[in-house]
């Protein structure tokens, strides 16, 4: 991965191009054996009841914010995605309250700044506790113009971008989209939905390998099923694929947990995507299936390793605990498509209701958004102690 101050544009791709080929593989997936590595037994609990209570704290009626972040000040960060079909801006931040405005500033989300100096399409976001902003730009507008794809580093204290580092183009195929990072143990790893493959950057400059290209664990096996068991249709009307689209990394970071839209849930140590010495064959079996999930819109990690897991097909919220507890926490049906979220260092989880199902990227072309978007709070660190 390399830093530069320009980048040269890239021809022009419908993101969902080849989705007959898709579907096909797809459906042949679904006929096939689950998997040969079964899922470790997670022990259900009964589901909290009541559901945990959720605050109101943000709305938006011109952006579906699907991914937010919040610092210590109570400010939020949110990310508006462009492969829904909307031209609704990129990254804003806000006081509850009040109007959002581009962060880290406004030229960032100029479209007369130059692609390599601007925010193009971020596709993720991720808030390390000493402030760090880590931005994955897929470089893909709303229009389906491509840039050069990039991860920019921010400093939330001043609002100043430290870093960008470029994807190298030997790293991606003329269908990439990349589409979810997480950063740990200074390698950036990040999934191309649009090719399934997970790139593993050394943030030092020391090069980045493409690993594990449609390896099962990254591509979609069967179709999204979103509220109302209804199955995502694109804008083409056919049947939606969306290969890896959620990361995220445990706090210590050794483990990676990443799925498909449709799911399901895969656990990966980080120690053998940035060791060299480990093969492909042996990269190819390293995935381990974590747990046989439905359509996940967010995956989230507490200061505990928790994992909170959001269930677009029933407007639910789970958590997943280290000692392998899996118990629904919430179901609302303001939960609309709960999508990226945030878990404060003290424990409290911020859920954005993205309503993606609504979009034209999942609804047959059609904008059928009903405003304002959410986002809700939970408090997490407050709940009951998961048993069974």
């Amino acid at each position: 991965m390399s830093s530069h101050d320009s980048a040269p544009s890239r021809p022009h791709r419908t993101r969902h191009a080849g989705v007959a080929c898709a579907l096909v593989g797809a459906l042949a997936l679904m006929n096939a054996p689950f998997d040969a590595r079964q899922a470790h037994a997670a022990k259900p609990a009964p589901p909290l009841n009541p559901s945990a209570p959720m605050d109101d704290v943000a709305t938006s009626a011109t952006a579906t914010w699907d991914r937010v972040v919040v610092l210590p000040d109570g400010r939020f960060i949110a990310q508006a995605p462009a492969w829904t079909g909307i031209k609704q801006g990129g990254l804003v931040i806000f006081a509850p309250g009040q109007h959002p405005v581009p962060y880290p500033d406004a030229a960032s989300n100029d479209p007369a700044t130059p692609a390599a100096q601007r925010l193009i399409a971020p596709a993720d976001l991720q808030l390390q506790a000493d402030g760090t902003l880590w931005v994955l730009d897929s470089g893909i507008a709303a229009d389906g113009t491509r840039a050069q794809p990039k991860v920019m580093r921010i400093d939330t204290r001043t609002a100043q971008v430290t870093a960008t580092w470029d994807v190298d183009a030997a790293s991606l195929r003329p269908d990439s989209h990349l589409s979810t990072m997480r950063v740990g143990n200074g390698h950036a790893y990040i999934g191309d939905e649009g090719v399934p493959a997970l790139i593993v950057a050394d943030l030092d400059g020391h090069g980045q390998r493409r690993l594990m290209e449609h390896n099962p664990a990254l591509t979609a096996g069967r179709p999204i099923l979103g509220p109302d068991a209804r199955v995502m249709k694109n804008a083409s009307g056919h049947t939606a694929i969306i290969n890896i689209s959620q990361m995220a990394i445990s706090p210590d970071g050794k483990w990676l947990y990443f799925e498909p839209l449709s799911g399901p849930i895969y656990k990966l140590g980080t120690d053998v995507l940035i060791d060299p010495k480990v093969t492909p064959i042996e990269l190819e079996d390293s995935p381990t299936l974590w747990y046989k999930s439905p359509p996940y819109g967010g995956i989230a990690v507490g200061a505990d390793g928790t994992l909170y897991l959001n269930d677009v097909s029933t407007s639910s919220i789970f958590r997943l605990t280290p000692k392998r507890i899996y118990q629904r926490i919430v179901t609302d049906p303001r939960l609309h498509w709960p999508a990226g979220s945030y878990v404060t260092p003290d424990g409290m989880m911020y859920v954005p209701a993205a309503q993606l199902d609504r979009t034209p990227a999942l609804n047959g072309g059609q904008m059928q958004v009903s405003w304002p978007v959410h986002v809700y709070r939970i408090n997490v660190a407050a709940l009951p102690e998961a048993k069974f």
